[in-house]
């Protein structure tokens, strides 16, 4: 692919893919599962995701795909896609269009995607850059809520368990659900720039705050025992505030996070295409749209809460073989083929 990033450019494709699938829902999981030092677990989960990063930026050259892990990702950036549409679904239907069928939600959404897809690569990043003041709109907002916090729900500290630290730190991990996308993005279309440093650790700080903070606000927000009854707190929070201007700041907000979630689900089709295209193929405007048909289909099974529920429960255990163990055994591999190369010359 000859398209090519800036380094800033980068930077914003990965926040999105990090944000987008769980932002409103992953503090509920996290806390339930790791009790008061939930924010603890995040803040050593994102020490680790970082040290990893440092990793993939030291050794992305060698993370050469073959056509069995080409398809093996394909189909892990599927299984986050349909997941995230039919958790997408489930929250518009409960929140804004509860008599519209899933077929006409789900249809509209993918052919918003689908012209995403057959436009030029550059249209992605010029939707992030969009995005990204609504994105610190929402922020915003969320700080309002700043005076109905209460600052002893996190006391004692240190009470969380071993059995709430593996939970916590399992929940943790769902936060960065999506970071092997740095090894995709680094290799074929970051242009040959620095990136080790200053530069990776500021981008780091920002998500790991962004999403930290929500983890801290939501603690500080709800009590232990109510954070069990509710599903998307961040949506909850926003939904307690007054602003003058709009009668239901969640609903605005959930359209937001709609145009936010389209744009990671195209990030996420993004990495496909570099996959795909990566030696030219035939057709290619033509597989988007039996990729996009597919995505469909499959997705219109998986609207019930009872599906939703169970995709929300399990997809965050995708993270370990995708993000860890294949990147590893794919970068151990071709540094021993490159050693065995160069002592054969």
């Amino acid at each position: 692919m000859s398209f090519k990033l800036t380094k800033v450019q980068f930077f914003v494709m990965l926040f999105f893919i990090e944000t987008g699938i769980v932002y409103i829902s992953f503090q509920q999981g996290l806390i339930r599962g790791g009790g008061r030092d939930a924010w603890i677990m995040f803040a050593v989960t994102a020490i680790i995701v970082f040290i990893q990063l440092l990793l993939f930026e030291k050794y992305y050259q060698r993370f050469i795909l073959g056509k069995i892990t080409s398809w093996l990702y394909i189909l892990y950036w599927l299984a986050l896609i349909i997941g995230f549409l039919g958790y997408m679904q489930y929250t518009l239907n409960t929140w804004v269009i509860q008599s519209t069928p899933p077929i006409i939600t789900l249809t509209l959404i993918l052919l918003v995607s689908l012209y995403i897809s057959l436009s030029r690569p550059s249209t992605i990043i010029n939707l992030g850059v969009l995005i990204i003041p609504l994105v610190i709109i929402f922020i915003v907002f969320i700080l309002i809520a700043t005076h109905e916090l209460k600052f002893s729900n996190v006391l004692p500290l240190g009470t969380s368990t071993v059995p709430q630290w593996l939970s916590g730190m399992h929940n943790s991990s769902i936060a960065f659900i999506g970071i092997e996308s740095y090894l995709i993005l680094r290799k074929y279309v970051l242009e040959n720039e620095k990136v080790a440093g200053k530069p990776l650790l500021i981008f780091h700080l920002i998500v790991s705050i962004f999403m930290g903070a929500s983890v801290i606000g939501t603690e500080f927000y709800y009590a232990l025992k109510e954070i069990n009854l509710i599903p998307e707190p961040i949506i909850y929070i926003l939904k307690s505030q007054k602003v003058t201007f709009v009668k239901r700041l969640d609903i605005f907000f959930i359209y937001i996070w709609l145009a936010w979630g389209i744009l990671t689900i195209n990030l996420f089709i993004f990495n496909i295409r570099i996959v795909l295209f990566s030696k030219k193929r035939k057709h290619p405007q033509r597989m988007m749209i039996i990729l996009h048909c597919f995505i469909l289909v499959v997705t219109l099974f998986l609207v019930s809460i009872y599906q939703v529920d169970l995709i929300r429960k399990y997809i965050g255990y995708l993270y370990y073989p995708f993000t860890i163990v294949l990147p590893t055994i794919i970068i151990i591999k071709n540094r021993r083929r490159d050693s065995k190369c160069d002592k054969s010359q």
